[in-house]
């Protein structure tokens, strides 16, 4: 796990953004055409920066639970540089090495596979995809680990849409039944869960194509199908006589706490069962720190967590920050330079801290940086 703090505008939601645009590069890149732009969004507070490459890489361990290293530099024209290497010791083995007029490297063991995916690659495309989708057996799992084994969410709005998504094609109610656990033990009383799906017919008024939830658009595996979705959610209340009665509420009527746990059920159950790597931004917002502490020790719990999933979230709830929670390579930082615009991710590691100190009040003292400097003079 990783929890990130800082500074309204120090940096976290870009780092995930900058995540999101290279898991999106690498998973699409088999449809990207020689006329596409690259998705590439330099620094903007450097004029040196538009004109370099954007560089991205990750350390994994992946299904075969070996230690992979991946990364690539591109800018919106071309891709400048890929490489891939695996641990099977101490030091690094080389699977692939590519540079922009450069003769590329590859592993004596695959290369003859490799060269020929070489010469089907463009200067558009990442060289891991398509080397994979020419069934180049030493790219295949990192691929799949980078494609189908880590969830990145900016917005709740995303959350929402692919939640909704999940909810609809699940026809066993396996996420809803999950949810409705989920909700129990966070202690809101929620008795049942309703997830009503209509098609639409072609001649629907609405004038959108797609999946449609509280004024939000999510696109379906048909984008020629609409649909119409209704959640209800049922309280079992207690009269005074003793009888008890279900009343059911919309979930558009239930607290902005209660519908961001029903956002994350399906993703929190996919962790766990496929050991997922899940990243949100701003993982506090609407719930409560008892909630956000519950959320966040599911991972933490072995009988629950039994795949390895892994969570790395932003938050502002400093009540967690306690090495009872976290180890102190589990606590990241951002500050923001306000005379370059930089930003500076550091972990708690890299100071002296006792086991038995108070982190949050460090933390809001100032002591590790990542907390606004406010003005205190008058602002009329």
């Amino acid at each position: 796990m990783i929890s990130i703090y800082g500074a309204n505008a120090s940096g976290k939601s870009s780092l995930f953004k900058a995540i999101t645009v290279a898991l999106n590069m690498i998973r699409n890149s088999n449809h990207v055409q020689v006329t596409d732009v690259l998705p590439v969004v330099p620094f903007k507070f450097d004029f040196e920066s538009k004109n370099k490459p954007t560089s991205f890489e990750f350390t994994f361990i992946a299904k075969d639970e070996k230690k992979y290293v991946y990364g690539f530099s591109a800018t919106k024209e071309k891709i400048v540089e890929e490489y891939l290497y695996y641990y099977s010791s101490s030091k690094p083995s080389l699977i692939f090495d590519i540079s922009d007029g450069e003769k590329p490297k590859f592993t004596r063991r695959h290369k003859t596979k490799l060269e020929v995916a070489y010469q089907m690659n463009t200067s558009k495309k990442l060289f891991l995809a398509t080397a994979t989708s020419w069934n180049v057996e030493c790219t295949t799992v990192p691929f799949q680990w980078l494609a189908e084994s880590i969830d990145t969410f900016t917005d709740v709005a995303s959350l929402s849409g692919y939640a909704f998504e999940k909810y609809r094609e699940d026809e066993n109610h396996a996420y809803a039944e999950f949810t409705k656990k989920l909700l129990k033990q966070a202690d809101i009383n929620i008795s049942s869960i309703q997830i009503d799906a209509k098609e639409m017919p072609q001649q629907s008024q609405i004038p959108l194509e797609g999946l449609i939830i509280q004024g939000q658009i999510v696109r379906p595996n048909f984008p020629e199908t609409h649909y119409s979705i209704e959640v209800t959610t049922g309280h079992v209340i207690k009269a005074e006589d003793g009888k008890e009665t279900e009343f059911t509420l919309r979930l558009q009527e239930e607290s902005l706490g209660t519908q961001q746990i029903f956002f994350y059920g399906p993703f929190l159950k996919d962790a766990f069962e496929k050991g997922k790597t899940l990243v949100l931004d701003e993982i506090d917002k609407s719930l409560h720190p008892s909630i956000v502490k519950f959320i966040i020790n599911l991972f933490r719990d072995p009988e629950i967590n039994q795949n390895g999933a892994q969570l790395i979230a932003t938050t502002h709830e400093t009540s967690l920050l306690s090495l009872d929670i976290f180890r102190r390579d589990q606590i990241y930082f951002t500050e923001k330079d306000v005379e370059t615009g930089v930003t500076d991710l550091y972990s708690l590691d890299e100071f002296s801290v006792r086991k038995t100190e108070n982190i949050e009040k460090g933390y809001l003292m100032g002591r590790y940086g990542a907390i606004p400097f406010l003005q205190t003079e008058e602002v009329l």
